[in-house]
């Protein structure tokens, strides 16, 4: 490929990586690093709290690459935080990626090019669960919905559609939107491992009853022995149910008659 054309690919996607607390600290810098090294990133936007005082030595390696912004706020929703961020992506896709997660290798070319050719507007991919180490216990099926660590979206469709500034009590933006946008946004699945999600104890979601289960799949994959079992029966479950479209949970209501999903 020349270099006319790596450049052109690079400028296609702004990543937007949330830290806005100092639960993150940790593992930021596993999370930029994996980012800026993603060869379809031309922007990358970290968002921080206005009052964080240990980003700037985490980004010392960084800080010459001319992709990172930071932008410092005040505390609010994730929601909020990632409607803020859009303000400086100027790039025709966004992708998101929560301060402690890891995005594989390759993850963004592979998403711009399946984009092209199933045309969605959205492509999510699949996730190993880690823990807190960030050590791989388990494959996720990602069925229903895909991780927002793994989201690639076109820029101008979540300024259409942004999230909603949900309280922190509730913490369901990304859900929200999801069955919000059922039938108005193109979505589609790549189904390759391309997210290292993280599970710590103290997770703003890890309240949720889908991350409770990832969590207690986790906890038992750290059991030695055990880890082995879980990692190659969650790999079949995976094998076998890959595909590459999302499937609409009943539990979330009648299925919108509009579907182009």
């Amino acid at each position: 490929m020349g270099s006319n054309q790596q450049s052109d690919i690079k400028s296609e996607v702004a990543a937007i990586v949330t830290a806005m607390t100092d639960a993150e600290q940790p593992f930021v810098r596993d999370t930029i690093e994996s980012v800026l090294s993603d060869a379809g990133i031309g922007q990358l936007v970290l968002m921080v709290d206005e009052k964080n005082t240990w980003i700037d030595a985490i980004l010392i390696p960084f800080i010459s690459d001319p992709r990172l912004e930071v932008v410092r706020i005040p505390l609010m929703p994730l929601g909020a935080v990632r409607n803020k961020a859009l303000e400086s992506v100027r790039m025709p896709w966004v992708a998101y990626c929560d301060g402690d997660d890891v995005w594989c290798k390759g993850k963004t070319l592979t998403q711009l090019n399946f984009a092209k050719e199933t045309g969605s507007d959205f492509v999510g991919v699949d996730h190993y669960l880690t823990n807190e180490k960030g050590d791989v216990r388990a494959f996720a099926t990602a069925r229903n919905t895909p991780m927002p660590s793994s989201w690639m979206v076109k820029t101008e469709i979540m300024k259409q559609h942004p999230f909603t500034e949900l309280p922190w009590s509730v913490k369901e933006e990304a859900g929200e939107w999801w069955i919000r946008t059922h039938g108005i946004v193109s979505k589609a699945r790549c189904p390759k491992m391309f997210l290292r999600y993280r599970i710590r104890a103290n997770s703003l979601s890890s309240k949720t009853p889908s991350l409770q289960k990832k969590a207690k799949i986790v906890r038992l994959a750290n059991i030695p022995g055990v880890g082995a079992i879980i990692f190659l029966v969650t790999w079949c479950i995976w094998l076998f149910t890959r595909q590459n479209k999302y499937i609409w949970n009943i539990e979330w209501g009648q299925q919108p008659y509009n579907n182009n999903q």
